[in-house]
């Protein structure tokens, strides 16, 4: 099973930090005009995830486990950096990352991980 990887520092984002809710609702509207809401399905999570100041392992770490995602498609488990909670199956949203070099230590990666699809 994969696992997002740690930075050398423990964690597995930095700030800022991106995290947003997202959330379905069945809404029933009654002749009165009144409406009443109800979830339909567990809230998923989509995070941003901006890496600067990455040295050459870390940087190598986070392409490789991108390029195993995308050829595989096969779901890992993540730990939010905000709360700690750990939460699977998710998934890289879209088809690709963006990664940059600025100079020795100055490794940039961006990616969205989607809780429970894409």
């Amino acid at each position: 099973m994969l696992e997002f990887p740690n930075l050398k520092t423990g964690v597995n984002g930095q700030h800022p930090l991106t995290c947003e809710i997202l959330a379905e609702a069945r809404v029933f509207r009654f002749l009165g005009g009144r409406e009443q809401r109800f979830p339909a399905r567990r809230p998923l999570r989509r995070w941003t995830i901006r890496l600067d100041l990455l040295d050459e392992e870390e940087a190598w770490a986070v392409e490789e486990f991108a390029r195993k995602h995308f050829e595989t498609a096969e779901p890992f488990l993540f730990r939010d950096p905000l709360t700690g909670t750990e939460h699977w199956p998710c998934y890289l949203a879209g088809r690709q990352f963006s990664s940059a070099a600025e100079g020795p230590l100055k490794r940039k990666a961006t990616l969205v991980v989607a809780e429970g699809g894409v």
